[in-house]
């Protein structure tokens, strides 16, 4: 009986100790977000894992408290291997009414729980000023029936002005340097709620070497001309101008539906009712001026823009003969470092050069891209001796400074040593009577003179004559099939395309197997993508949903195939933006585009 009370005890403390250990406190705000002037909105303070009085609500430039603190609180408990854990949390929410436009900062709050002060981080939202009003044209002084992105009562049915929906290109600056980075952003203006969106063609961005930058989907009040909007960023990309003059980004094609609400009159209620309405829309042309970098362009300058420095390094030192070292050359900075040229090192004549590795380990930092781009040369000295590897000098444009800039680096005295090496000289020695597994040479007494035999009067060498001749055209014409078959792109892609295709849609099993459906969809429609392009011929950049329909119908598919292949890469893209999905129509998604494929494979061509 002690035993059984000694073992709960025990167990007892083990559980308040792990509870202890994974319930911590903490303090922060919770933002509103981006509000509209004359609107109310909250702000809410949470203590996570203890207990303290309400703070004192502080006080918003351009803001009127209206009441609070509203107090809720929140508890929960769970078991995991073994350890138990517990956690509460208090909310103090108060509500304010938004005033004047314009930027607000939420000051530090500190408040003191079980003897020790917890401070909140300070956090800014802004106020958006309200909508201007809208007229019609024709009547300046009476306002047009107006659509507000926050008052559903506003979305009635009807047609959809291109003031209330739009998609919107624009790059972080006007002007811009050749290779200096850009950023452009691709997003979504409305005033109704989207529930779903369709690219039907994307922007060009000819002239630019770009990289997509990863994005949250996330929607945020904007105001834009004079206009609030919900507003998602759709994509984002880091450009570097090729070349100079402007540079226009051509507009986009888009499928999207909203959802509008209509008035339904219960009797002795109204209700609202939410109707779908699809829209076709297209982006701005957008368009940057790229000045070209000034002339005249120092030697050795090889297209870097930025912020850079250089280094250079030898291991080791003490080199060899027939013994390998390795040069390394080093660039970091921030710049368009992607896309730099390797390093032209002169080294001498009697030391070999390997094929250099580069190494890029490079991220994006704000709107520019910050790394290092490192180039390591393996030589191998031939010659004993004092030998000199000069310092090779790196050039770039200095966006700041707005000059070229030349960074010297080290050069190497070098006194190369001898290396062990097997000598090509063999030492003769004089055979003795202990080799007796070598005898002497001696000269033949037999005189008389052998019959001469012409070795083309012997059947045998022709024959092997033939047959090398045989195999050396074989080998000709297998050579020149596969040059050709290098140089038709198109059909290699086309052989490699189901090969491809069956290792994409094994991934994309194995993520909707593990339920994960983000990377399921992402996954499936590269491998449909992917295919298509592949097995149509079709370049990436001309990768459209028309232009597909027309050439799945040139290359004999049939109409119903046609449809199923269209269907599919529709709804992969837009589980994009809804990719909440049940396990069935998961797995009814990837069957059909196994269909899909499948039908395209038993075309005859």
């Amino acid at each position: 009986m002690i035993m059984r009370q000694l073992r709960l005890t025990i167990f007892l403390l083990a559980v308040i100790i792990s509870s202890i250990a994974y319930c911590q406190t903490s303090f922060k705000v919770i933002p509103p977000g981006n509000v509209i002037a004359g609107r109310n909105f909250s702000l809410t303070f949470r203590l996570s894992n203890g207990q303290t009085n309400a703070p004192k609500p502080p006080e918003l430039q351009g803001c009127d408290l209206l009441y609070g603190p509203s107090v809720s609180t929140m508890s929960s408990s769970q078991y995991i291997n073994g350890q138990m854990s517990s956690s509460t949390s208090v909310d103090f929410t108060y509500m304010y009414r938004a005033q004047t436009p314009g930027k607000v900062t939420v000051p530090e709050i500190t408040v003191n729980s079980g003897g020790k002060n917890y401070t909140s981080h300070s956090v800014t939202f802004e106020i958006l000023p309200p909508d201007k009003p809208v007229t019609q044209q024709g009547q300046s002084q009476q306002s047009a029936p107006q659509v507000s992105a926050v008052d559903p009562t506003t979305q009635r049915p009807g047609s959809v002005s291109p003031n209330d929906l739009f998609v919107r290109v624009s790059f972080s600056k006007t002007h811009a340097l050749e290779q200096e980075a850009v950023m452009a952003t691709i997003k979504v203006y409305t005033k109704y709620s989207i529930t779903s969106f369709l690219v039907k063609q994307q922007p060009l961005f000819d002239g630019f070497l770009s990289e997509e930058l990863p994005v949250d989907l996330e929607v945020n009040l904007e105001n834009y001309n004079g206009q609030n909007y919900n507003t998602a960023v759709l994509k984002r990309l880091l450009l570097y101008p090729q070349k100079s003059g402007k540079l226009t980004v051509n507009s986009g094609k888009y499928d999207i539906t909203i959802q509008q609400f209509e008035l339904v009159n219960m009797g002795f209620f109204t209700t609202q009712r939410p109707v779908e309405r699809q829209v076709t829309t297209e982006s701005n042309m957008a368009s940057i001026d790229v000045t070209p970098l000034p002339e005249p362009k120092p030697a050795g300058f090889d297209g870097a823009v930025g912020r850079f420095t250089v280094s250079t390094d030898l291991q080791p030192e003490l080199l060899r003969t027939n013994e390998a070292a390795v040069y390394t050359y080093t660039i970091t900075g921030t710049g368009n470092i992607r896309y730099l040229k390797q390093p032209d090192i002169k080294f001498p004549a009697s030391i070999d050069r390997y094929t250099p590795k580069t190494d890029i380990d490079a991220k994006i930092v704000g709107a520019n891209t910050t790394g290092s781009y490192k180039v390591d040369y393996t030589i191998v000295p031939q010659e004993a001796g004092k030998l000199e590897i000069p310092g090779t000098p790196f050039v770039y444009y200095d966006i700041d400074k707005k000059e070229y800039v030349t960074l010297d680096t080290r050069s190497y005295e070098l006194n190369i040593a001898k290396g062990s090496s097997t000598s090509s000289v063999v030492e003769q020695r004089e055979i003795d009577k202990s080799m007796n597994d070598i005898l002497h040479i001696k000269p033949s007494t037999d005189r008389r003179e052998k019959e001469i035999s012409y070795v083309f009067h012997n059947g045998l060498y022709w024959l092997t004559f033939i047959i090398a001749v045989t195999i050396l055209i074989c080998v000709v014409i297998i050579y020149r099939r596969k040059l050709k078959f290098n140089a038709d792109v198109k059909g290699r892609k086309h052989a490699r395309a189901n090969r491809v295709v069956s290792k994409r849609l094994k991934a994309a099993r194995s993520y909707m197997n593990a339920r994960e459906n983000d990377k399921f969809y992402s996954e499936l429609a590269k491998a449909m993508w992917g295919y298509i392009s592949d097995k149509l011929g079709i370049a990436p950049s001309q990768l459209l949903r028309d232009n597909i329909a027309s050439q799945l119908e040139n290359y004999g598919a049939s109409a119903q195939t046609t449809e199923d292949t269209i269907a599919v890469l529709d709804e992969c893209e837009m589980a994009r933006f809804t990719p909440q999905h049940s396990d069935q129509e998961v797995a009814q998604l990837y069957e059909r585009a196994v269909a899909a494929i499948r039908s395209l494979e038993d075309v005859k061509k």
